[in-house]
């Protein structure tokens, strides 16, 4: 019997082992909730199938964890597994498809989202369907392309020949499924008219406007199971596009709009003072603190 990340997430936080702000908590209490409810199905083959790829050929280009695969937490898999897991019947195709089309994962710098997203999209080009294309998007190039090429990193560490996958200046595929994996920037002309299946939208924070985003969902609005996942830290640009998303997302968080479609998933403090107050507090919005980050980081 596979293990159920979600729920053991869930109650290693319930018990008082992991510490989470109430929005995340709020946000899992619904989901476990939700295993239960008729409307949904909750079937892990396919997510759990993602997370052993992951851990065993996504490796990373960085020291100190060079040419190491990934060692995903707890939060991690229950993240990847919620994603991936949750299907609901769609009336008009006849079949189950995945739940979440919209997803948002606000969480402290340092915490390694990017390389958690670059080897989602890594799977994708190894065991995905044939014929996607998928998007690195962010509103500076440089931010696109970290992504962007910390996906090609893992590429090249199992396929250093080029036999199944390729990069050039523009696109990585694999070339014998049609898949394509290319970047997206303020600077990209032409955003509009592409026939994307998923977007990445790294550190949105820094977007002044909704331009990139909705270029993005424009283009995933005729595929029946779009993916767009917006990974990123607050920032500091007020009325902003991430302003906007997280007011959104908090709407949905707490039932003022009905969207199952939407999945917030927010690492935040419940308040200004409990960061001055209570170092212990830190985990709500560092949930690496006991892996990668130290402490004395975070205080700087």
């Amino acid at each position: 019997m596979r293990p159920n990340y979600l729920e053991q997430y869930y109650n290693e936080i319930k018990n008082g082992n992991i510490i989470v702000g109430l929005e995340l908590k709020t946000e899992l209490q619904k989901l476990v909730k939700d295993l239960k409810n008729p409307r949904y199905k909750y079937d892990t083959e396919y997510a759990h199938l993602r997370i052993e790829f992951m851990e065993s050929l996504c490796l990373q280009s960085k020291k100190p964890f060079y040419k190491k695969p990934l060692e995903l937490l707890l939060w991690e898999k229950a993240f990847i597994e919620t994603v991936y897991s949750f299907k609901v019947y769609d009336e008009e195709l006849k079949r189950w498809v995945r739940r979440f089309q919209n997803v948002l994962l606000l969480i402290a710098r340092k915490n390694g989202k990017t390389t958690l997203m670059a080897a989602d999209a890594h799977t994708d080009l190894r065991i995905g369907e044939g014929g996607t294309d998928i998007v690195c998007a962010s509103n500076d190039d440089k931010q696109a392309s970290l992504l962007w090429n910390e996906i090609d990193n893992m590429r090249k560490a199992i396929d250093p020949h080029s036999k199944v996958t390729h990069k050039n200046m523009s696109e990585i595929c694999n070339k014998k499924k049609n898949i394509t994996i290319f970047k997206m920037s303020g600077k990209t002309q032409n955003k509009d008219g592409r026939n994307i299946d998923k977007m990445y939208m790294d550190e949105s924070h820094d977007a002044p406007d909704d331009e990139i985003a909705e270029a993005g969902q424009k283009s995933m609005s005729t595929k029946d199971e779009p993916l767009f996942i917006n990974l990123t830290t607050e920032g500091f640009i007020n009325d902003g596009y991430l302003d906007k998303e997280l007011k959104y997302a908090r709407e949905v968080l707490f039932d003022e709009i009905d969207d199952i479609n939407y999945l917030p998933w927010l690492y935040t403090q419940d308040s200004e003072e409990e960061i001055w107050q209570n170092e212990l507090s830190w985990y709500k919005s560092n949930p690496r603190i006991r892996s990668s980050k130290k402490m004395e980081e975070i205080a700087k």
